[in-house]
């Protein structure tokens, strides 16, 4: 290697090391950032759940977690907190006592010596969370220690063979369908019309459709050898990102059922999956899960997606929205700008153009058709009532001034923002005809062309106050935000800009108002 050479290499290894060092700095500095934004989100979350505002808190806490799987600190004591959190706002706010210790042995996993949060501490938190270490640290053995009730025990003649014949505890990572004792005896065989019991020991045929706004059941048979302690029934509705659940409860010997309820079944689908659960709290049977839950359509799905998993489901195409049909009722004003002739005074031309108001107000109702969750067709009318104006009087007679104009829109709007968020900012095109005017003030209206004066014949020589009117031909881009108040109700406010032609202006209206979804 000549010395150019060498020197040449020197000095590629030298980027080489400055691009590194600059690659590992950025990542760091990421890294610091995403856990200075989930400690953030952390400290609202606390904020919003001592104000009794838990659902505040829980998407808080959704968000914190999201931000951790994306920037890669799954393992992170900050993400071992968060679980904490929302195990406290599972359990205290939403009552699911269950899905809260869950979220405590997520916790425990990540962070092993990690407690509650001290200033959240009560009693019932502290019951759960020993109950969530005492699962976690529980020999995978345990649920065989303890003889079975002889009610759920199989015939006598085999019952001896159960507790003789234990499982090895030398595979802790088995799951608990593996740790039980072995049947003596087949199951019985399942009522006429169900399927076969799976391994895991719930006899379901999964419900695949149901009716948007009612109540749907869900049965449940039991294998005779399982042992658990209750079989819970976990639902999730459109749009939550968690799941809820309730006991439930004996139907019939070896059958048990619930009800997802109404509240749940106002979307498209509902999702749920059954869990059977030991005295610890580990799943000793399941039919889906939280990760691929059974899917329920309710008539505004595919129905290609209803045994899907969450993630092949967030591949299929939009599904559309909870309520198709929009209706809105909007009030505001504008300005824009004036050249031409006066309306009413047809021989005097505005001198100089400029800025001009849309005085005195419009209303502007909307009504469409959410084509999909995020684009809506729709049609828009504008009503302008003008005020302010003077009339003309020539040749002996008064010529009124305009007091309104009238424009109708064809438009589509694309809404932004995630589904569980109450503000969506959206973008709108709109195409229409009509006539939009401007009141302006004609300084060298009087004595022009036979005009004798502004104002009537029994009043001459006022300031000309007359309208100009643009278009017939309108279109323009417009912009704003929706604030949900309910699943059904929004507050609206818009900046609707507007080229008229061939009667030239650039007009603004700003509106607000109230929109119905139905």
């Amino acid at each position: 290697m000549t010395k150019r050479e060498s020197s040449m290499a020197r000095v590629i290894a030298a980027v080489v090391t400055l691009l590194c060092v600059s690659v590992q700095a950025r990542a760091q500095d990421a890294a610091e950032d995403a856990v200075a934004k989930i400690t953030q989100l952390n400290k609202d979350a606390v904020t919003a759940y001592q104000a009794n505002k838990f659902e505040d808190a829980r998407k808080s806490l959704k968000q914190a977690l999201d931000l951790s799987d994306t920037s890669g600190l799954e393992q992170h004591p900050i993400t071992a907190r968060t679980h904490i959190h929302m195990g406290i706002v599972i359990i205290v706010g939403f009552k699911q006592r269950d899905l809260g210790i869950k979220q405590f042995k997520k916790a425990i996993e990540i962070q092993p010596t990690i407690n509650l949060t001290k200033a959240l501490v009560t009693p019932e938190l502290t019951d759960a969370f020993a109950e969530a270490k005492g699962g976690a640290a529980a020999p995978p053995t345990a649920p065989t220690a303890p003889a079975a009730p002889a009610a759920t025990q199989p015939p006598p003649a085999a019952a001896p063979a159960a507790p003789t014949t234990p499982p090895a505890p030398t595979a802790p990572t088995e799951p608990p369908a593996t740790q039980r004792p072995p049947a003596a005896t087949p199951a019985a065989p399942p009522p006429e019309g169900e399927p076969e019991a799976p391994a895991t020991g719930l006899v379901h045929e999964p419900v695949t459709e149901g009716k948007k706004g009612s109540a749907i059941s869900i049965t449940v048979g039991v294998a005779p050898d399982l042992k658990f302690d209750k079989i819970v029934l976990a639902y999730r509705p459109e749009g939550a990102t968690e799941f809820l659940g309730r006991e439930m409860t004996e139907v019939s010997e070896g059958h048990y059922g619930a009800e997802i309820p109404t509240t749940a079944t106002l979307g498209a689908s509902v999702a749920y999956y059954v869990e059977a659960d030991d005295t610890e709290g580990n799943a000793v049977g399941a039919r889906g899960s939280e990760e691929s839950p059974l899917v329920i359509d309710l008539g505004g799905g595919h129905a290609s997606a209803r045994h899907k998993s969450e993630e092949e489901e967030g591949e299929e195409e939009d599904e559309g929205p909870d309520h198709q049909y929009f209706a809105a009722f909007m009030f505001g004003s504008g300005f824009g700008w004036a050249t031409g002739v006066g309306d009413t005074n047809h021989d005097v031309m505005i001198n100089p153009a400029g800025i001009a108001s849309a005085s005195l107000f419009q209303i502007a109702p909307e009504f469409g058709y959410w084509w999909s969750s995020s684009l809506m067709v729709s049609l828009q009318l504008r009503y302008q009532h003008v005020t302010g104006t003077t009339d003309a009087f020539k040749n002996g007679t008064d010529y009124h001034a305009a007091n309104y104009a009238f424009a109708a829109f064809a438009k589509a709007t694309w809404k932004f923002g995630e589904e569980d968020s109450s503000f969506h900012p959206f973008f709108s095109l709109a195409a229409g005809a009509g006539q939009i005017r401007h009141v302006v003030t004609l300084k060298n209206a009087p004595l022009i062309n036979g005009v004798t004066g502004c104002g009537t014949a029994n009043s001459t020589n006022q300031t000309c106050v007359d309208t100009i009117a643009a278009g017939p031909i309108l279109l323009g881009p417009g912009g704003g935000i929706f604030y949900d108040l309910t699943d059904n109700l929004s507050l609206v406010g818009e900046a609707d800009s507007v080229i008229g032609l061939p009667n030239f202006t650039f007009n603004v209206d700003i509106n607000v108002g109230i929109a119905y979804g139905f």
